[in-house]
């Protein structure tokens, strides 16, 4: 029986388009699956930040450092480079506040390591200076 209008093909041999709809309905589907497997990726882990310290520096007599022992510390640390290679990456060192506390940078802009630290405390004892250091409970 035909239906009515204006279709010039009979009802049975009628196509119902599951067959031409097969390859869209795969490849919507393989796109989904390939969108979705790429948002489901981690993105990479950045390199975790390591853990402020806190550097004080005192002098023999038991006051932190002045400017210009600092100064005196840190020309001994830029010329201990060529003995301890370890100081390569050390940019700066230099007085942060009064109280002693040292502001020490690596030419990468992140704090020194406690290895670092080591040798620089090292070079402070040759200058009757004290360096101790903690790790921050600061967040």
């Amino acid at each position: 029986m035909r239906p009515p209008g204006c279709f010039p093909y009979a009802w049975d041999i009628l196509f119902t388009g599951e067959d031409e709809m097969k390859p869209i309905l795969w490849a919507s589907a393989i796109s989904l699956m390939c969108s979705l497997a790429i948002l489901a990726q981690t993105p990479p882990q950045r390199k975790s930040a390591p853990p402020a310290l806190i550097v004080k520096c005192k002098n023999v007599d038991g006051r932190g450092c002045t400017p210009r022992e600092v100064k005196a510390l840190s020309d001994a640390v830029f010329a201990g480079k060529s003995k301890h290679e370890v100081l390569v990456p050390v940019k700066d060192v230099a007085l942060a506040a009064s109280d002693g506390t040292l502001r020490c940078a690596q030419s990468d802009g992140t704090i020194c390591t406690t290895a670092e630290l080591d040798i620089i405390k090292e070079i402070a004892s040759g200058q009757q200076l004290t360096i101790r250091y903690t790790a921050s409970t600061a967040k």
